[in-house]
């Protein structure tokens, strides 16, 4: 029957096939981000531990000692192990690599149970103490592409940011690590970053939270347990060692739920914004049901003839019903198919898209058994719900009255017009919301872009470095960036050069606690913990960051001179509210430490997200606090890309062999992931579901609209028979489709208040239920539905009485 009808079919199953598409594409990356399991032994068994100090929002790590008296004294996890990822130099072969590698606990590998595809991994008796066990794991993908695939690297040296370390194994094909959406490219034991000159404190100092954490459930045991068993020992260590774990809480996930990691401390969880996305994908899903079954219905209304034959002959209005039922269980099976199949290459597309950074990321949105299971499963339920309408429709039916008229005049009364009334106000709804959805992302996208950042991206080029990796110590480290600097800022095309350890909406930061002099935290309160900057002098000229009280920093702010920072402007008004800032003074990290005095206040500005609240931040002289990873970012005269190739060569010059790396021009990094491009990919996600809701609502208005103008046909000849005009007709016609579309725009906007509470963390300067966009949007939907009912609504003026009058 199907095939004998192949326009229908053919429409059908297209407009199914978009509405599982959309929601089979969503949920293959929801997949990826929250569902699939780890390629590890027992991986539901895996949970993610992440502390959060008192008085401050960021998800911290823990510190190796703390981590031992966790793993020493939990009493609902099996065990725990702990890992820390840093990019080093690798070099062999007379080739220096910047490459992403984990430092893990000796028992990394066997709690997860993975095992080598070469040679051995690292034993749980490996990396006991600093510095001991130099042997190196290397990632499959790493192997293959830096060592060809060689089995012989087994046993071959390299040397790791001057250090020398041997290859032992090759972790296996499937594994890339757990560090989320990273291809990890080498494992080492967590003893070899105890030598590193930024890790010094690694092994006995409780304020270095650097290290992530995973443990596993005992058997019998339950999430709730190991969150009170583990928060137990929080508070007890908060009583041995109060100078640091004093106000410790402790989060425990399970691991799938815990992505991305608490590095991007992000403002909404993954969580929310799924199920926001899935509930967009969901209402285009709707909108196709919806769809298809007003089709069905009307073919039902056709076919009421045959379903009379068919009944008279013996069938019985269940197997009718089934009948039904089974027609559209098969088109949504199909649409199935190829909504797959659209969702497959829109997940391929996703998973092709290049950040621009130089991290190995791994973007794998693709299909598994859970995405086809969830496939099917939205393919059955849409054939269930597309039939249901129809097959419904037809109980009600009197098919003595249908064969008794022949088919002749037979018309749908007060009940069938509801019901296929009903659909058009739900499709309308559907699409004001999706629209309303994506006009918000839209206008925050373009708030985004144009919001003041705090500073003047324009006309200024990034290069990131760091010394360690070629195995310079500190001094060798400062003599470098300083001879870098003196060369740099005598480039033509060079306005001004400076080095910072981070930039505006980076991946990497500094965030520490803060001790204020005139304010001690009272008994169980933490020191709050802010994010901070280490910059040259020239670093406020570069980026055009305003001082506005105070002085910037100078060359006499040296290593020798007293301890100095500048602060943003929500710094005082938080810890020195109505006081001048000029002169107040803290500590950074351990209450030991040395007093640092406010010298200037800057503009604030946006430092983690462009999202993101005011927060407080402050700067210190790179001098006073050495890091051997800088980025130099250098403001241009000229266009910035054509002094990249200058100042590589400059670099070149003083160290040969060292790693640059992230270079790119400002305006390119902040469409990078902490930046422009999850609200953009954000924006276009919401457009293309709202423009694939409104193409589907547009086209069941039209069809609905349509539909009863033709079986009017013969009304509409008696009024013009008895006297009505054309405008009469086109009033008619038109008004019976704007009363449904204003009952679904009322319907939808609704709808779209409760929707759009998910998403008010994730704008930028428009408001989750701003009244501008609600109205445009309500406003745009009614003029094309207005149009989508006019042709129809046209067609039925030129309708002749006497022709529709003989006709019948």
């Amino acid at each position: 029957m199907l095939v004998r009808s192949p326009g229908f079919t053919v429409i059908t199953v297209l407009t199914l096939a978009l509405g599982i598409g959309a929601n089979t594409a969503i949920f293959s990356d929801v997949n990826t981000l929250t569902v699939r399991p780890l390629p590890v032994a027992d991986p539901k068994q895996l949970v993610a531990l992440t502390a959060q100090q008192a008085g401050s929002q960021l998800l911290v790590g823990f510190s190796y000692p703390d981590f031992l008296d966790y793993r020493k004294q939990t009493e609902a996890l099996s065990d725990m192990l702990a890992y820390d990822v840093y990019l080093v130099g690798l070099s062999a072969d007379h080739r220096t690599d910047r490459s992403i590698v984990s430092y893990v606990t000796g028992n990394y590998f066997t709690m997860l149970g993975v095992k080598p595809s070469l040679g051995r991994l690292i034993l749980p008796n490996e990396g006991q103490s600093p510095a001991a066990d130099p042997v190196l794991v290397l990632g499959y993908m790493y192997w293959k592409s830096r060592f060809g695939a060689d089995p012989e690297v087994i046993g071959k040296e390299v040397v790791i940011n001057g250090h020398p370390v041997t290859i032992v194994g090759v972790a296996s094909r499937d594994f890339h690590g757990v560090y989320p959406f990273v291809d990890m490219q080498g494992y080492l034991p967590l003893s070899m970053a105890a030598v590193e000159p930024a890790s010094q404190g690694l092994w006995s100092d409780r304020n270095e939270r650097d290290l992530l954490v995973l443990g596993r459930l005992k058997s019998g045991a339950s999430l709730p347990q190991a969150r009170v068993s583990v928060n137990v020992i929080a508070e007890r260590l908060a009583v041995l060692y109060p100078s640091t774990d004093q106000g410790t809480t402790v989060r425990v996930d399970p691991e799938n739920q815990a992505r991305p990691q608490l590095e991007t401390n992000l403002p909404v969880s993954t969580n929310t914004i799924n199920a926001l996305f899935l509930s967009l994908a969901g209402l285009v899903l709707l909108l196709a049901c919806v769809n298809v079954a007003n089709i069905l219905l009307v073919g039902t209304i056709v076919r009421q003839r045959e379903l009379a034959i068919r009944a008279a002959l013996g069938a019985d209005r269940k197997r009718l019903i089934r009948q039904l039922l089974t027609e559209s269980e098969l088109l949504a099976l199909l649409g199935g198919v190829f909504g797959v199949l659209f969702g497959e290459w829109t997940s391929r597309l996703l998973s092709s898209i290049r950040l621009p950074m130089d991290i190995p990321y791994r973007l794998d949105f693709s299909f598994d058994w859970r995405v086809f299971t969830y496939g099917l499963g939205a393919a059955l339920l849409t054939g269930l719900i597309v039939g249901m309408m129809p097959a419904y429709r037809f109980s009600r039916a009197d098919l003595n009255t249908v064969l008794h008229e022949g088919g002749r005049g037979v018309t749908e009364g007060v009940g069938g017009y509801r019901i296929r009334n009903f659909p058009v106000v739900a499709q309308v709804a559907c699409s004001i919301m999706l629209l309303i959805v994506a006009g918000l992302f839209a206008r925050s996208l373009r708030n985004a872009q144009h919001e003041n950042l705090g500073f003047d991206p324009g006309h200024l080029v990034n290069f990131r470095m760091d010394p360690t990796e070629i195995g310079y110590d500190e001094a060798q480290g400062r003599e470098f960036y300083k001879e870098l600097i003196r060369r740099v800022q005598v480039l033509p095309g060079v306005e001004s050069a400076s080095l910072a350890f981070s930039t505006p909406l980076d991946y990497y930061y500094n965030a520490d606690k803060v001790h204020l002099e005139s304010r001690p935290p009272a008994p169980r309160e933490r020191p709050p913990q802010i994010v901070y900057n280490n910059v040259s002098p020239t670093y406020f000229d570069t980026l055009r960051i305003p001082v506005v009280r105070g002085r910037t920093f100078t060359d006499s702010d040296n290593q020798t001179a007293p301890r100095v920072a500048i602060v943003n402007e929500t710094m005082p008004h938080l810890f020195w509210p109505g006081a001048d800032p000029i002169g107040k003074r803290f500590k950074v990290g351990s209450p030991s430490g040395p007093w640092i005095q406010v010298i200037g206040v800057a503009k604030d500005g946006k430092y983690l997200a462009p999202n993101e609240q005011s927060r407080p931040y402050f700067y210190v002289p790179l001098v006073q606090n050495y890091t051997s990873l800088e980025t130099l970012q250098i403001r241009t005269t000229v266009p910035p890309e054509t002094m990249i190739t200058q100042v590589q060569r400059e670099i070149r010059r003083i160290a040969p062999d060292l790693p640059i790396f992230d270079v790119r021009t400002m305006d390119q990094s902040l469409q990078g992931i902490n930046g422009f491009f999850i609200f953009r990919l954000r924006t276009i996600f919401a457009v293309s579901l709202g423009m694939l809701g409104l193409i589907l609502a547009v086209v069941g208005v039209y069809g609905l609209v349509s539909y009863a103008a033709t079986q009017r046909t013969y009304e509409i000849g008696i009024r013009m028979a008895l006297g009505a005009g054309r405008r009469d007709v086109l009033r008619m016609v038109l008004g019976q489709g704007l009363v449904l579309v204003g009952l679904g725009v009322v319907v939808g906007l609704a709808g779209a208040l409760v929707l759009t509470r998910l998403m008010g963390d994730l704008l930028v300067g428009v408001s989750a239920s701003d009244p501008l966009t609600f109205a445009a949007v309500a406003l745009f939907l009614v003029l094309i539905a207005l149009a989508a009912c006019y042709i129809p609504a046209r067609r039925a003026m030129q309708v002749d009485p006497m022709v529709s009058l003989r006709h019948e």
